[in-house]
């Protein structure tokens, strides 16, 4: 136990910035998919249930986002005004090369699946999702899996050293 709070305490504002947010997005985000497997399971998967409970998601995730970091800024008040250094920006640049190539897999595959119709019975079966949807939702999904990548890479490299 006090092994986790000595790595809290000296972690820098930013990975702690960068730990919160992919916990919020691990979470909020991971209920999502969970609700719309539970959807599936109910067969309720239509368009005006989706976009409910994508509205609901990006809602508490912009909350979250805006409550926490605020909360760490007052906490850290002396770190949250310190600029980026060097370091910083190169395990940004190094982990958004990650998140690019798991973001440009999602596109690939998403024009795989307009140019293919013949996977809509594969991709999503039994639903009354419109075709479209279903598109969003494999960007979505990808959109999502990037940023963790990102922040996953962001973390790693900032306990390994850089």
């Amino acid at each position: 136990m006090s092994t986790i709070f000595y790595m809290v305490f000296n972690m820098s504002y930013k990975e702690k910035t960068i730990w919160i947010s992919l916990l919020i997005l691990l979470y909020i985000w991971g209920d999502y998919g969970f609700s719309l497997l539970a959807l599936i399971e109910q067969q309720q998967l239509t368009q005006t249930n989706v976009n409910s409970l994508l509205k609901v998601v990006i809602f508490k995730t912009i909350a979250l986002e805006i409550i926490l970091n605020i909360v760490l800024a007052v906490i850290s008040a002396k770190d949250a005004n310190v600029d980026e250094d060097e370091r910083d920006k190169q395990i940004s640049l190094r982990a958004s090369k990650y998140a690019y190539v798991v973001l440009s897999v999602g596109v690939a595959l998403a024009i795989f699946y307009t140019l293919a119709p013949m996977l809509n019975a594969f991709l999503l079966p039994d639903t009354q999702l419109a075709y479209h949807e279903k598109i969003i939702q494999i960007i979505i999904i990808f959109m999502v899996s990037a940023e963790i990548t990102r922040m996953s890479s962001q973390l790693f490299f900032y306990r390994r050293g850089f």
